[in-house]
């Protein structure tokens, strides 16, 4: 019996989930670091980082357009990405002046439209854009990095490899011709590539801060603030929005690895039509994050429903995660029932949390001091 309440004490039935094996054998935050080592590792096979090109030693950043965007700047920049290619970015930067060590950052990824950096800005599309159609959707939740300039913060919306000013002739996300050019890496390897670019390029601005990075995105964007964060350790606070099923418990998991449009790993598709587990799924890769802060934000109708309730079994995992690495606070998620979509909650949820943590160096009140761990 209880000594407070006389009822009688039991054991509630343990939940075993798909997500288990993330702490398998891990009792100690030295534990976790020696396994990190190894679930980096996987990632970046995973990416096929190997090979990835050598980065420009040369950005040769040029701003190509520069306009008033009403309480901030806008400044359309290109940059060099690779030796014979160049990407562009739309940055934004808040009116006024800049406190004493810079203001934070955040990467703003977008979704499969090709107008999509644009859209974090609440810009239509340009004239002539393929998939202009699409804006009559509206832009509802879809301005994140217009929100964010707006409460301080300088941001870089980069658009997509196979998108806007670099759409291949196949058309808008269509990746045949990257993987002409590069048969051995992947698409996801070269988003990440592109992504640290332009994450360095904002780390450099003179307003910016480059110790208080975000990243923050929708759909493949929500992927990206995923991979990002899991790829560069510069990334110190991260909030995905709707971001795709794992590949474990996915009805559909070739969509990790079809043969047309957007391939994402296409060395995958062999091991899932045989049916094996591939090396590294998604809590592994959002493992790689702790115990730096992460909010993902969710919604239960979001295609598969029973998928999106493996989702927040995955979360309780890895809260585990955090509690061994005693940053609890750092971890969190928000589910709702708006479908693929970023409805005001989640949008302000999401600005709650890059204040917090990007602005005030964790929990206001004191409940925690705001200080993790490295991680390598």
């Amino acid at each position: 019996m209880s000594e407070k309440t006389g009822h009688p004490n039991w054991e509630p039935t343990p939940i075993h989930t798909s997500w288990d094996d993330l702490l398998d054998g891990i009792e100690t935050p030295e534990d976790w670091a020696e396994k990190r080592k190894a679930v980096k590792q996987r990632f970046l096979d995973l990416l096929r980082d190997e090979a990835a090109p050598e980065a420009p030693t040369n950005l040769g950043v040029e701003i190509e357009r520069e306009w008033d965007g009403g309480g901030f700047r806008i400044l359309y920049v290109s940059y060099q990405v690779e030796a014979d290619e160049r990407a562009r970015a739309y940055l934004a930067v808040p009116d006024g002046p800049v406190p004493e060590g810079g203001l934070p950052g955040v990467v703003c990824l977008h979704g499969t439209t090709n107008w999509g950096a644009r859209r974090t800005l609440g810009l239509p599309p340009e004239p002539g854009d393929p998939q202009a159609h699409k804006a009559e959707n509206g832009m509802k939740g879809l301005d994140y990095a217009r929100h964010l300039v707006r409460r301080g913060y300088v941001t870089i919306s980069p658009e997509h490899f196979c998108a806007a000013s670099r759409v291949p002739k196949e058309g808008p996300y269509e990746t045949a011709a990257f993987y002409r050019k590069h048969p051995k890496w992947t698409a996801v390897g070269k988003y990440m590539f592109d992504s640290r670019i332009a994450c360095s390029i904002l780390a450099a601005r003179p307003e910016v801060d480059p110790g208080k990075l975000g990243v923050t995105g929708h759909s493949l964007g929500g992927h990206g603030s995923i991979w990002l964060p899991a790829y560069d350790d510069r990334i110190r606070c991260a909030a995905p929005s709707c971001s795709g099923r794992t590949i474990r418990e996915n009805p559909e998991p070739l969509h990790w690895s079809r043969d047309y449009w957007y391939v994402y790993f296409p060395q995958l598709r062999k091991e899932l039509l045989a049916g094996r587990q591939i090396q590294c799924d998604f809590h592994e890769m959002m493992s790689l994050i702790a115990p730096r802060p992460y909010l993902e934000r969710l919604a239960l109708n979001d295609g598969y429903p029973l998928g999106q309730a493996h989702r927040t079994m995955l979360h309780l995992k890895l809260h585990e995660l955090y509690r061994l690495l005693n940053a609890e606070p750092a971890h969190a998620f928000l589910v709702f029932n708006d479908g693929h979509a970023i409805p005001d909650i989640s949008r302000e949820c999401m600005l709650s949390w890059m204040d917090r943590w990007l602005k005030h160096d964790g929990d206001p009140l004191g409940a925690w001091d705001g200080r993790w761990t490295a991680t390598e």
